[in-house]
This record gives C-alpha cells, sequence and structure tokens, in this order.
C-alpha cells in the first residue's frame, strides 16, 4: 500500500508542482521576492521503494566526494546499518552493510575522505530504543570494509558529529550521559592518535557538532551542558588534541551546531533572554568568538515579529564569509526560518518558508552553493498526493528571493551539492535520494572540472589454469577482471606447494594466454600472477600446478 502510494507521488511530483507553486504564493511563503520559484528538474532519484525490512532503511545522511560521487547512510537495514554509493549521474556503485553486536543499527554522519573513502558512524539501539553503542567505519573507494571501531563513551552514547581533514584524518565528537563530550581523532587506517574529554562544573557536556578550522590545525566542538540552560564550546589543536580554550555560558537552551572560518568560531542555537514567563523570550541566536582567545565578539538574536519564539538549527559559511543560518520559528506551528548574516553579525535578510501543514516544519540543514544561493532543506509542505510530508528542497538568492522550489517523495533529512551544481537530498525509507539540476543564482563561471578520480591498485586475475601437453612446456590461462592494470607479472617455483616464487615474465594487461617454454621434462612448477599499475599491485591469484611433459 505505502509502495503504491509512494510511485503516485512520484508519477504526479511534475504535474504537482505547478499548484504547489501556486498555493504557496497563496500562503505567502516566499522571503523578500513574492515571485513564483523556478521547479528544477529532477536529474535522477534513487531508492524509496520498499519500507519493509529488506530495504536499505530510512536516509539519514549524505556526503559527496570530489568526483561528484555520493553515498547515503541509512538503517536499520534489517538490523544492519546501509551505505549506499552512486555516480553524480545516479549509477549505482555499490551498497554495504554493516551488522552491530547487538540491537539495530541507526545511522548518524557519513563524510567523504579526500582520496574517495567513505567515513560512517551510527549507533545501535534496544528494542526500547535506547543507544547502546558507538560504531564508526571507513569504507574505500569500491565500498569495502577497511576497518570499525567502538569507541566508549559510557552510558547512553550519542554521536555529534563526524569530519575528515585533508589527510584523511577522522575526528569524531560523541558523549556519553554522566560522563561528558569526547573529541576523538583516527588515523586513516583506523589508529586512534588522541581523545579528550571535555568537562564542565554543573553538568556534563553534550556534544551537538564538530567543525574544522580552514587550515586545519584547529577542531572546535560545541553543544550544551546537562541540567541547564547553557552553551558549551571548545578548541582543541587538531595535532595534539590539547584544549585551546573552553567558551561556557548561559546563553540559552544549547548551542547546536558550529562553522570557523580564519578567525573566528560562530555557534547558533536557541538563545534566551530575560527570566521567569513572560519575561523569558527566545531566538534564532548566533554568538561569534575569536578564533585564538576564545573572547566573545557578539551575538545577533533574531526571530519573525509574528512568531513567539525561535532556534537557529544549523548554520553554514557562504564563499564570501557569511553566515547563513537556518532554524525554526513557532507561528502556532514550527516553520521555517532562514537568517544570514554579516560577519559583523549584522542581518543581511530573513525569510519565513510556511508550507500551511498543521503540523511542524522544521529545516534539516542548509548549504551555500560556489554562486552564493543558500539552499535550505527538511520537510514541508503543501503536502504530496497521498498524504505525504514531502522534502522541500529551497534555493535563496545572495538577497533572500526564492530562486527555486525542489520537492522530493519523503521529508528530507540532510541534502548535499555535487561538484557540477546540482543538488541532492535524502530522507525516507529505501535511502531514498533526490537530485536536481537547479537554476544559477546569478550569471556565473561555470564551476571547474572535477579532479580525475583516484587511480586505484588492479584487482587480481582469476580462474589461473596450469597444462602441459607439449614436451618441455606448461601452458597458463585465466581471467583478467582489472580494467586500469598496466601490466601482469607471471611468478613461477619448481614443485607443488612450493613458495620461493620469482617473476618470470611480464605480460601486457589484455593478455590471458602464456605458454612457459623454459621448464624442465617430467618437473612440476607452481605458478601465480598479479596485475599492476601505477597505484600499486593487485592480490595475487590462485596457485596452478602442472607438470611438463
Amino acid at each position: 500500500m505505502r509502495q503504491n502510494l509512494y510511485l503516485k507521488a512520484c508519477r504526479m511530483q511534475r504535474r504537482a508542482g505547478a499548484a504547489i507553486a501556486g498555493l504557496m504564493l497563496i500562503l505567502g511563503l516566499s522571503g523578500p521576492a513574492a515571485a513564483a520559484p523556478t521547479e528544477p528538474v529532477v536529474q535522477w532519484t534513487a531508492g524509496g521503494l520498499s519500507a519493509g525490512t529488506d530495504s536499505a532503511g530510512q536516509a539519514a545522511r549524505v556526503a559527496t566526494d570530489a568526483w561528484g560521487n555520493v553515498a547515503v547512510l541509512s538503517g536499520p537495514s534489517g538490523r544492519d546499518l546501509a551505505l549506499t554509493s552512486y555516480t553524480q549521474n545516479g549509477i549505482l556503485r555499490w551498497r554495504s552493510t554493516l551488522s552491530p553486536a547487538s540491537g539495530t543499527f541507526v545511522g548518524d554522519w557519513v563524510v567523504a575522505a579526500p582520496n574517495g573513502d567513505f567515513l560512517a558512524v551510527g549507533h545501535n539501539v534496544t528494542s526500547s530504543g535506547n543507544p547502546i553503542q558507538i560504531t564508526l567505519a571507513r569504507f574505500d573507494a569500491n565500498g569495502a570494509l577497511l576497518w570499525r571501531k567502538e569507541p566508549s563513551v559510557g552510558f547512553f552514547p550519542s554521536v555529534g558529529r563526524i569530519v575528515v581533514d585533508v589527510d584523511g584524518n577522522a575526528y569524531l565528537a560523541a558523549s556519553g550521559r554522566g560522563t561528558g563530550r569526547f573529541v576523538r581523532k583516527y588515523s586513516p587506517t583506523g589508529e586512534l592518535l588522541w581523545s579528550q574529554l571535555d568537562a564542565s562544573a554543573g553538568g556534563f557536556v553534550i556534544a551537538a557538532s564538530l567543525a574544522l578550522s580552514p587550515d586545519g590545525s584547529d577542531v572546535v566542538v560545541t553543544g550544551g551542558v546537562s541540567g541547564g540552560a547553557v552553551w558549551n564550546t571548545a578548541v582543541h589543536d587538531a595535532a595534539t588534541g590539547l584544549q585551546k580554550w573552553q567558551a561556557t555560558a548561559a546563553e540559552g537552551l544549547g548551542s547546536l551546531d558550529v562553522v570557523v572560518d580564519a578567525t573566528r568560531v560562530y555557534v547558533t542555537g536557541q538563545g534566551a533572554t530575560g527570566g521567569g514567563t513572560p519575561a523569558l523570550a527566545y531566538y534564532l541566536s548566533v554568538v561569534a568568538y575569536d578564533r585564538a582567545t576564545g573572547k566573545r565578539l557578539w551575538r545577533t538574536d533574531r526571530k519573525p515579529a509574528d512568531s513567539s519564539g525561535a532556534a537557529g538549527l544549523r548554520m553554514s559559511l557562504a564563499p564570501d564569509g557569511s553566515l547563513a543560518v537556518t532554524g525554526q520559528a513557532n507561528r502556532g506551528f514550527l516553520d521555517w526560518y532562514t537568517v544570514a548574516l554579516e560577519k559583523t553579525g549584522a542581518v543581511r535578510w530573513e525569510a519565513v518558508r510556511d508550507g500551511g501543514l498543521n503540523t511542524d516544519e522544521i529545516p534539516r540543514v542548509v548549504l551555500v552553493l560556489p554562486d552564493g544561493t543558500t539552499v535550505v532543506s527538511g520537510p514541508g509542505g503543501p503536502n504530496l498526493p497521498g498524504g505525504y510530508i514531502p522534502g522541500v528542497t529551497t534555493g535563496y538568492s545572495s538577497g533572500g528571493a526564492r530562486l527555486w522550489e525542489a520537492f522530493s517523495a519523503m521529508a528530507t533529512t540532510w541534502a548535499t551539492a555535487l561538484p557540477n551544481g546540482d543538488v541532492c537530498a535524502v530522507g525516507g525509507y529505501d535511502a531514498l535520494i533526490t537530485c536536481w539540476s537547479v537554476p544559477p543564482n546569478d550569471a556565473t563561471e561555470p564551476p571547474p572540472p572535477p579532479p580525475p578520480p583516484p587511480l586505484l591498485a588492479p584487482t587480481a586475475p582469476t580462474n589461473l589454469a596450469a597444462s602441459s601437453s607439449v614436451r618441455r612446456r606448461i601452458d597458463l590461462g585465466w581471467t583478467n577482471t582489472a580494467t586500469n592494470a598496466t601490466s601482469i607479472t607471471v611468478e613461477r617455483c619448481l614443485g607443488g606447494g612450493c613458495t620461493n616464487f620469482a617473476g618470470v615474465s611480464v605480460l601486457a594487461p589484455t593478455v590471458s594466454r602464456w605458454t612457459d617454454a623454459s621448464v624442465k621434462s617430467r618437473s612440476t612448477y607452481s605458478y601465480r600472477l598479479r596485475a599492476s599499475n601505477s597505484a600499486g599491485t593487485s592480490p595475487y591469484s590462485s596457485t596452478a600446478t602442472a607438470t611438463a611433459r
């Protein structure tokens, strides 16, 4: 039944787009400009077809590597965590799964490493939904599991975020109830390089988000403190883990996201002013700190004039150094609220999106494209046919006008931008992903071509067989599995079960047969092969043995 409704929604989505745009004008959903936004063209979509336990599970997050390949993290896939990768054109590359030691896996974060690897972090829960354990795993560009770690952070563990530096080191922010907030650094091979605990008087510190400085020297973590309306932000030396400074202040109910530029640290969350009721007021708040010293530089509080309060949820740096912050505004129900700020804290523009649903609409992610378009994505209205709350992805101009608005069949949990300029959003069962070709903000130069894909070592030849039908000759045959090899090396040793192999010939990568004419009659020889290129060599093939006539 659900699958039929989904397919119906997909078929009707394009026709519904024009009606939805018109309805949005009636509802007054636009920001500074009231013109109907463009409906982007769907480039491709995948997943979303099976709501059963045989699918990849609920989409959690998505990441993009330097070549435009995407990986969708989802779970539970049965009980497993699933990572599904596509090319930027929507061609399935691979799907890998990870089983929990106990309970059921739920996805948290996925991030791409510079070499094309993907790192995923999730947590497993009991049948009651209580978190048991965090699992961090690294997969290579072909989806093979390289390593997995189960970092211990105490009872009821939770994940803040994971980021990767230019050398492929991974930084994980996590926390445990009663323990505090940990920041840990792992090498590309999975070695724990350092672990630091952030503590605070009056309660344990909670990890909400994590960011790296542009030069990679600082790792910054933010969150709240249990039992109080306190924001807590700390800066650690990325090389050693040593804490440089920590800021704990009664800004509001807790900071939820952080970004870092060359000189400043910015955090957002729900700020509060006043005390008691009705004097207490809540805002989408942003606080700026000096990155070197931790000195508080400014705080900006915003909420729509017709709202009873607001909160900042996610934040992103724009190419020009300004900030894009999205969150929620309480206007009877929760609606999207997005604010663009200068580096000084001055407001550049703000926009409310009310999809007209009699339920809460809360954005999940904000990002800024190279042309300055601010993209916000999350669940919103109006409903798609069949009663689904759709995923909505909206692009705002540099002045806050809505340029375009796209819809996916299920509510968005995260979004990403591809190197070719497309925008993809994920959310819903069976790791649903939808990608659009979005209009430009202004007339800009086309994006630079993506770097060439990383060259991987070739795969090993298979089906090696050896036989002798002519005196003093042994014939070999095999199957080449690699498409990127530059040579095939043949190795030989004397005897069955021998191990002292030595190279006897180097062949072209397309050759699949070879004759050894240097053998002695009635002697037994063993052979093995491997493929090579400039990135390295493959594993050896199986061993084949024959006795020369």
